[in-house]
Order: C-alpha cells, then sequence, then structure tokens
C-alpha cells in the first residue's frame, strides 16, 4: 500500500512538472508574438508625411516623403490618375495646375491625405534687387537706433521707411534714425525706388526703457567712487582730429556703383524643416545639418509652445532621443535667406501620452 502511494506521488509530480513546461512555452511564445506584433504596429496619430518643393508649379519634381516607425508598405495616390508608387520617399510631378489630394497608405490601414496646389509657373525675383536693412538686433525704448542698407544694384533715389510701430512710412531719408516708444519684436522694412515688389524687412527687438538710478545708488551697487570730478574728463574746445582707430571700424555703405557679392543661403520650406526636427528627435541628425540654412548661427530664437524663448541649440538638446508631434510650424527668413528665427508648436510622448514640452 506504501509503494502504491509512493508511485502516486511520483505520477502526480511529473504531471505538475508537465503543466509548468506547456505553461513556461505558452508564456514565451505569447511574449514573442506579443513583441514581434508590437515592434510591427504603427501609431496612426503621430504618423505624417512631408512634401517638399520649391515652387509648387508644373514640371516642377515634388518630393514626398514618409518616415512613420515600423512602416513597411506605402501606397502613394497623387490625385491626378498617375499610377501609384510604393516606396517611403517617391518624386511625382503635375502636368496641369489644380488642387490635388495626395493619399498614402501605411501598412495597408493607416490612411493620411492632404492637399496640395499646383499653379502655373509664376515670375521668380531677383533677388540681388533686395536691399540688405543694417540694424543692430537689440535696442530699447527711447534709444536713438541709426539704421543704413546695403544695396546691389548701381542707383537709387528714393528710400521709404517703417519702423513697425504706425504701420506707415516713417521716415523718406537714405540713413534715418529713429527711437522706439514701446517694447517688443519690430518689423522694418524698406521700399527703394519704389520697386513694392523689392521690398525688404527685419526683425529687431526693442526691450523696455532702463529704470533711472540716481549716482549714490549707482555708487552702491558698482563699488565705484570717482577720483576726480567729471569736468576733469571734458575735452578742450577745438575742431576734433580724427581717431587713429576709425580707419579699423566697417564704413557705413553709401549709394556708391561698387557691387558686392552676396552670398544667399539655400533655400527650405516649412515642410522640409519640419523633416530635419524629426531627424534630430530620433538621432539621426545633429544640430550642424542646419548649418547651411541658418548662416551657422546657432543661438537663433526659437519661439516654444508659444510661452518660452530658447536658443536653437538648446532647443536641439531637449527634443533628442525624444518622440515628438509637431503641430505648427513658422520660419522667419532675413534678407540673405538665412533663417534668423523661427516658432513651433509641439508635443513629446510620454508614459501617459502627449504632452507638452
Amino acid at each position: 500500500m506504501k509503494k502504491h502511494s509512493n508511485n502516486f506521488k511520483l505520477v502526480f509530480s511529473n504531471f505538475e512538472t508537465r503543466i509548468l513546461i506547456i505553461f513556461a512555452i505558452l508564456l514565451v511564445g505569447s511574449i514573442t508574438i506579443f513583441s514581434f506584433k508590437y515592434n510591427k504596429h504603427v501609431d496612426c496619430d503621430t504618423s505624417d508625411f512631408f512634401i517638399v518643393a520649391e515652387n509648387f508649379s508644373v514640371g516642377e519634381a515634388i518630393e514626398f516623403h514618409n518616415e512613420t516607425l515600423n512602416a513597411t508598405q506605402w501606397k502613394w495616390d497623387f490625385g491626378d490618375g498617375s499610377p501609384m508608387e510604393n516606396k517611403n520617399h517617391v518624386l511625382h510631378k503635375y502636368t496641369e495646375p489644380g488642387i490635388y489630394t495626395v493619399t498614402l497608405i501605411i501598412n495597408g490601414f493607416c490612411l493620411k491625405e492632404k492637399k496640395i496646389q499646383i499653379k502655373n509657373h509664376g515670375e521668380i525675383l531677383d533677388r540681388t534687387k533686395l536691399p540688405t536693412i543694417i540694424a543692430p538686433k537689440l535696442a530699447a525704448v527711447g534709444q536713438k537706433v541709426n539704421f543704413t542698407y546695403k544695396y546691389y544694384t548701381d542707383e537709387t533715389f528714393s528710400w521709404e521707411w517703417s519702423f513697425g510701430e504706425t504701420g506707415d512710412i516713417d521716415n523718406t531719408d537714405e540713413f534715418p534714425s529713429y527711437s522706439f516708444r514701446t517694447p517688443g519684436p519690430k518689423t522694418i522694412t524698406l521700399i527703394i525706388n519704389g520697386e513694392y515688389k523689392f521690398k525688404t524687412s527685419k526683425i529687431i527687438y526693442i526691450k523696455p526703457r532702463p529704470a533711472f538710478k540716481k549716482e549714490s545708488e549707482m555708487m552702491l551697487d558698482e563699488g565705484y567712487t570717482y577720483e576726480k570730478s567729471v569736468q576733469s574728463f571734458y575735452k578742450p574746445k577745438g575742431n576734433p582730429k580724427p581717431d587713429a582707430t576709425d580707419k579699423w571700424l566697417n564704413p557705413i555703405p553709401t549709394r556708391s556703383s561698387e557691387r558686392h557679392i552676396v552670398q544667399f543661403a539655400p533655400d527650405i520650406s516649412e515642410n522640409q524643416f519640419e523633416l530635419l526636427i524629426h531627424q534630430v528627435a530620433n538621432e539621426t541628425k545633429e544640430k550642424e545639418d542646419f548649418g547651411k540654412y541658418i548662416c551657422e548661427n546657432y543661438q537663433i530664437p526659437v519661439i516654444k509652445n508659444e510661452d518660452q524663448v530658447i536658443s536653437f541649440e538648446e532647443f536641439c538638446k531637449r527634443i533628442r532621443g525624444q518622440e515628438i508631434k509637431i503641430e505648427n510650424l513658422r520660419l522667419t527668413k532675413d534678407n540673405l535667406n538665412c533663417i534668423d528665427g523661427f516658432s513651433i508648436t509641439y508635443k513629446v510622448k510620454g508614459l501617459l501620452g502627449w504632452t507638452e514640452d
């Protein structure tokens, strides 16, 4: 009887072992299948495609690009009856002007659409006729600011300056001065020789008027004491001699027939710039890849989510390694086509979903 009991325990123990082994195999198989499906999953909420073109004109080779994570199949319909394309990066030319709906189906189920307007090729402006405004990037309320310019044609005879506070023409001198009355960004515009299609602009930032301090307060702040009276510093009256250092300073441009060689930054659309930002976020691009578009100035201001201004270098550090979703992007460029700042609204994906950075 005792022997029979031991055999029963042995059989039962072997049965438990088999059950545990089968359970372990099923668990490993389930995890493997789940991991495979997860790695092939496409997040339709964040999927998007980018359209890159210079003029969106008839006959132009327009670039369509998608880099959705885990995407393996693409079907592009360009809305003009042409054959579908099946790559993530394709080029397409439209033969007629109009508004077309571009459709992309990713992995057979994730559908994205965008409308695109194609026009006949219009007039291309001669950028050498755009003057360059020369002014400080930063000034203060009440401070006298001097404005000048560079122009790349032979003759100028009229100037229309607007300093961004009145909405009207503020000055018609060649080299005017102006004192700003309110703080904030100001858009300076200049039209030369009445050619409005060659109007140029530049944004400068005006700080609030600095608070006035008494002499005693300045001495306490700076620990400064006068060694002699202020009158001792005055120069004697008479005709001043030219400063020997003046020859090392850059002369103010004048109306001369001298031509200057102008180096313009290459064109980049907001869609293409957005694509580069995504590539910085997924660590396939660096800030240096933007150098030719921002003229190597990695400190240009970035207005982030409408409430914070940071440098472009800091912005790249913040998004690196993050999964981001860009909702809005606006670039500003100077007269040499350099991007001198941009505003962006975006979210980052965390454990609790999408949140503002």
